[in-house]
């Protein structure tokens, strides 16, 4: 009886470490050299370098830039996958124009569409965004699948913000009287529209449970969808809090603050709760964590803040036991 409890109890071990790596108590931070815009599960981070150029990062390679897309100046690193797939958006100097751009198997290719943005990629290579396709006036709420945009409905013009891996898009879609609210689509059911009633939303993040952060504007409330049901999120009791990313374990990561120059990095997750990540790193790191921009399904956390009078400083934040 002793052996076989040993066996089990051995056996259960993984899946909890698992589930606990989700989330933390404390972190280790290491500053990056690019803001970082989100992180995959293998610990690939894409963002932005000093000099305007598209980037990835990771500890083992450092630094390599993504070649700026002809009949363009400067370009966003936004999306990874967990290919390694990116998204990104390219612009010229006088920010006029914008065209969103997949970067895959080394090869650059601009999305098709006037004026588009891409938003979140999931791995099969489906990007969320929007775009002024033809025909048509507004951007328009888009996926792009395989390379080729489908537009997602709605009388007047939207964003898809996010996707996840099982065909469900999320974002913001308009009204004949200029009112957005968030919305959630599939192939099967179209577009449905799940913000709050009488305020304006807008869905920030989407995981693969079908678990959706929204972003309500009219009170700065923030809303967790699940399962065809809203319920309110207890986020910051002070200050108004913007939710950014959220990971498989609904662990979801942002800022809060009273206004953006006094924001602060947060973490939020069933469990633990509301959290300031500064309260999680050592003391004496010489860190203010001002943006968390990303979470991936290790617990792993990326962002921006200030770090010894350097602004804007990209950080990432690995669990520790």
């Amino acid at each position: 009886m002793r052996i076989c409890f040993l066996l089990i109890a051995l056996v259960a071990l993984p899946v909890s470490a698992q589930t606990s790596r989700c989330t933390a108590e404390h972190y280790k931070i290491v500053a990056i050299p690019i803001v970082p815009a989100a992180i995959n599960d293998s610990g690939v981070i894409v963002g932005t370098t000093s000099k305007h150029k598209a980037a990835l990062w990771n500890e083992k390679t450092g630094v390599k830039e993504i070649s700026v897309p002809a009949g363009f100046s400067l370009a966003e690193g936004i999306g990874i996958n967990n290919r390694g797939d990116v998204i990104g958006l390219a612009t010229n100097d006088a920010s006029s124009k914008r065209q969103a751009f997949v970067y895959r198997d080394g090869k650059l290719l601009l999305l098709p569409g006037r004026e588009s943005k891409a938003t979140a990629m999931n791995d099969a290579g489906d990007i969320s965004g929007e775009a002024t396709l033809p025909k048509k006036e507004v951007s328009s709420a888009v996926v792009w699948k395989k390379d080729s945009a489908i537009d997602l409905g709605g009388c007047c013009g939207g964003t898809a913000t996010t996707l996840n891996n099982h065909g469900q898009v999320a974002g913001q879609i308009y009204d004949d009287q200029g009112r957005y609210s968030a919305f959630l689509w599939d192939s099967t059911h179209g577009l449905q529209r799940i913000g709050p009633s009488n305020t304006f939303s807008s869905a920030v993040t989407i995981n693969d449970s079908g678990h959706i952060v929204i972003q309500e504007f009219t009170r700065h409330g923030v809303f967790l969808y699940a399962d065809g049901k809203l319920a309110p999120l207890d986020l910051s009791p002070k200050f108004p809090s913007r939710p950014r990313a959220m990971n498989n374990c609904d662990a979801i990561v942002g800022s809060f603050g009273p206004f953006a120059d006094a924001e602060r990095a947060f973490t939020w997750d069933p469990s633990r709760g509301f959290r300031d990540l500064n309260d999680l790193i050592p003391a004496n790191s010489g860190w203010k964590l001002e943006a968390a921009t990303g979470i991936n399904n290790n617990g792993e956390i990326v962002g921006w803040g200030d770090y010894k009078h350097e602004d804007n400083a990209g950080f990432l934040l690995i669990p520790e036991p």
